[in-house]
């Protein structure tokens, strides 16, 4: 147990905002800081960092605390952990009311302060045989230097050799104390079959280790030296509870004062390339290792800046393979550009042919926005295939969808027309179709960011607002009752929906009411209908749809022995609008319901969302009036819900409801 001296002494050492800056991209707010939770997916920045106090806060999704419970919730580590992880960093000795073996204390921990305990002993392992062994200084020290690496580079990035023998590695840790069962948990060793002996995962083989954001060594790779028949190029740590593959990228901690810095990060593949490029004074360089680009390592990138350019080794085959993953970088609002390679070349060869300087000139005259390098590739070889040219395109433009930028779209759709070589109203043609796909998985996204707030402020279907506070942050939003607001319109408007559009296809899975029902059930509480007849029809359809393999026709509503079934059903089915020639007249165009019911029934349930949160503002506003509250706490959340309802009525944008 750690004294409470050392922690307020820890405390206030470990400044909030350097602890939390680490993870996330902050920018000042007045006399604190904000950006976008690490802990849940958000576009509309929630967290708030309040030097002053030293607490972090996320009024999406709850979290909070100071600097130690940040630590703990963003590296899932125990009170204990989290306060001797920021301990080491800071240089500070921690005062235990009780005195630990080392190698006791190692066995005791959880399986997460295990495998980091070896992994930093295979790190010392390594180097040591790197520096050392007769094998690392005339087999893998010449390897390192005929990469051009100085021994300044192989010292930095504490690259190491695992001997040929096949068990060097696991006589060692075993002589210092380390588990069979450990050394297979952290993937540093492999049992065979045959006879149940172990061997090591990465003989003969040079090391790069993984290190994380926060310096933590996390795994290793190992890669053969020359040709070896049948050998797999590299060899990487499996995922333990210290590395997930997809929330990793290679060097993010060397390079992230960078990248802040310059507000750009250079992407590649490999973990030569990063070093080469470090070596020769480009330092907010990193690798996906190798892999596609995932959604958790694009949020890495995005804690540090909106701006990414890939450096593409020069084969076309390539760099088509791994264009999806750039549109993730689209989606996720960051500015694209890239860089490809001259053919045969990859960024560690073509630096080094280069040198340093001109190296650095050919990135800054070869990098081109994405998209036209995207409609480059793709429209190679389709001028006489016009089946693969309409094709490329269409992935062209769904690309331009994701940008969310008008101004930026307009510019770029211009561009494309000559590259295109096709009329540029048959390009807003397939961007318009592009863009309503878009919006409905925004709107749906926003739909999950919602819930998910109302959830954690707890809006249940009498209306009553609270919060369960799990942390030490000292305010508290234990809310009253707010006030009902009507949304009786938007029920009618959704049960007209479901009886003329229930069977169709709302995308390439669901059926319209298949989305309809999974979106009242998952939360049920929170948008229940208060109108008494809209509460009968719902209830029906619930009860029809869980008995019902296929939805019926229209024919069983007007049909129904009910009377507010088939009334209700006869006054949908019956009516006729006609739109006042005043809309053409004045330039209005209003979708027809049969082409945009997909989409209506998406605003719907926004705009049942944004009742509710105009009825937390309500019931939050009223803690303004409690004399002993943070009123500049209470006012910040404010702020935030008034800009998630604005996000809504922004992405509603003007609807007519036609009932």
């Amino acid at each position: 147990m750690i004294s409470p001296n050392s922690i307020d002494q820890l405390l206030h050492v470990a400044h909030i905002e350097d602890v939390v800056g680490d993870y996330v991209n902050l920018k000042r707010s007045g006399s604190r800081y904000k950006g976008n939770c690490p802990f849940h997916d958000e576009k509309t920045p929630s967290f708030v960092v309040t030097p002053s106090l030293g607490i972090y806060k996320c009024f999406g999704c709850q979290k909070g605390g100071n600097a130690i419970h940040f630590v703990m919730d963003i590296e899932n580590l125990t009170f204990t952990e989290a306060a001797r992880n920021l301990a080491k960093r800071y240089n500070l000795e921690l005062v235990e009311t009780s005195s630990e073996n080392k190698d006791e204390a190692i066995e005791a921990q959880k399986e997460k302060e295990a495998i980091r305990g070896i992994n930093e002993f295979a790190l010392k392992f390594f180097t040591e045989q790197l520096q050392l062994s007769d094998e690392g200084k005339t087999i893998a020290g010449p390897y390192f230097r005929e990469r051009g690496y100085t021994p300044d580079t192989i010292q930095h990035w504490k690259l190491g050799f695992s001997p040929s023998s096949w068990d060097a590695f696991y006589q060692a840790a075993r002589a210092a104390g380390f588990k069979d069962e450990l050394m297979l948990q952290a993937g540093l060793v492999k049992q065979r079959d045959k006879d149940g002996s172990f061997y090591d995962l990465y003989r003969n083989r040079v090391i790069f280790p993984l290190i994380a954001v926060n310096n933590a060594i996390v795994g290793f790779a190992g890669r053969v030296m020359g040709k070896v028949d049948n050998a797999p190029k590299y060899v990487n740590s499996p995922e333990t509870v210290l590395y997930k593959k997809s929330d990793f990228l290679f060097a993010l901690n060397q390079a992230k004062n960078t990248i802040r810095k310059e507000d750009k990060a250079y992407l590649m593949e490999g973990y030569t390339d990063v070093i080469t490029l470090h070596q020769s004074g480009i330092t907010n360089a990193v690798a996906s290792s190798g892999t596609a680009l995932t959604p958790g390592q694009i949020r890495l990138i995005k804690r540090f800046t909106d701006n990414a350019t890939v450096i593409y080794d020069g084969d076309a085959a390539g760099m088509k393979a791994s264009l999806r993953g750039i549109n993730l970088l689209l989606e996720e609002g960051l500015n694209v550009r890239v860089v490809p390679m001259p053919e045969g070349e990859d960024p560690d060869s073509y630096c080094k042919k280069l040198g340093p300087e001109k190296f650095k000139e050919y990135l800054n005259s070869a990098e081109q926005n994405f998209i036209f390098f995207k409609a480059e590739l793709l429209l190679q070889g389709t001028e006489n295939d016009p089946i693969r040219k309409s094709e490329a395109i269409s992935d062209i433009i769904e690309s331009v969808a994701l940008i969310q930028d008008r101004l930026k779209r307009d510019v770029l759709m211009t561009n494309l027309e000559p590259i295109c070589n096709v009329k540029i109203d048959n390009l807003y043609a397939e961007l318009t179709k592009q863009l309503r796909k878009q919006a409905t998985k925004e709107h749906r996204e926003m739909l999950t960011e919602v819930d998910l707030l109302l959830k954690n402020a707890g809006v249940d279907s009498a209306n009553t607002v609270y919060s369960e506070q799990k942390t030490s942050v000292p305010t508290q939003f234990n809310v009253g009752s707010g006030g009902k607001l009507s949304d009786v319109h938007q029920e009618i408007a959704l049960l007209r929906l479901i009886f003329l559009y229930g069977g169709e296809m709302f995308d390439d899975n669901l059926k319209l009411i298949d989305f309809i029902i999974s979106e009242y059930r998952a939360d049920e509480a929170s948008i229940a209908f208060k109108d008494e007849k809209s509460q009968f029809l719902i209830q029906h359809i619930l009860e029809l749809y869980d008995q019902q393999l296929e939805w019926p026709t229209k024919e069983y509503f007007i049909q129904h022995t009910d009377n507010r079934i088939s009334g209700f059903a006869a006054s949908v089915f019956s009516a006729d609008y006609q739109l006042s020639s005043a809309f053409e007249g004045n330039l209005i165009y209003v979708k027809q319901e049969s082409e945009n019911f997909r989409q209506e029934a998406v605003d719907i349930f926004l705009n049942l969302r944004r009742t509710k949160i105009e009825e937390l503002i309500i019931a939050t506003q009223k803690m303004l009036l409690d004399p002993e509250a943070n009123h500049e706490e209470i006012m910040e959340y404010l702020d935030y819900l008034n800009t998630i309802k604005k996000e809504i009525a922004s992405k509603l944008g003007n609807v007519v409801t036609r009932i």
